[in-house]
C-alpha cells in the first residue's frame, strides 16, 4: 500500500473532507484506508492507496506527501 499524508490547518473538517471526496469520485479511485488526526492547530489525513500512481496523483492534488512503505521515507509528488 502507498501512504499519503496531508496536512490542513483550522478547526475545519467538513470542507476539506468533501473537497477530498468529489475528487475521489472523479478519478473513480476508492482508497484501502482513510483516517484522520486532529493535531494542534488542525487536521492530518492519512489516505492508503493500491497504486503509487493514485497516491502520487492524491498528494499532488491536495498538497501531501507520500510515504513509501520500506522506510517511511516521503517521496516526491
Amino acid at each position: 500500500m502507498h501512504l499519503v499524508e496531508v496536512r490542513r490547518g483550522g478547526d475545519e473538517l467538513a470542507s476539506p473532507m468533501n473537497q477530498m471526496r468529489n475528487w475521489l469520485d472523479a478519478k473513480h479511485i476508492e482508497p484501502v484506508v482513510f483516517r484522520l488526526s486532529l493535531i494542534p492547530g488542525g487536521t492530518l489525513f492519512r489516505m492508503e492507496f493500491r497504486t503509487v500512481g493514485e497516491a502520487m496523483a492524491f498528494a499532488r492534488a491536495f498538497g501531501g506527501k507520500v510515504i513509501t512503505e520500506a522506510g517511511g521515507h516521503p517521496l516526491a509528488a
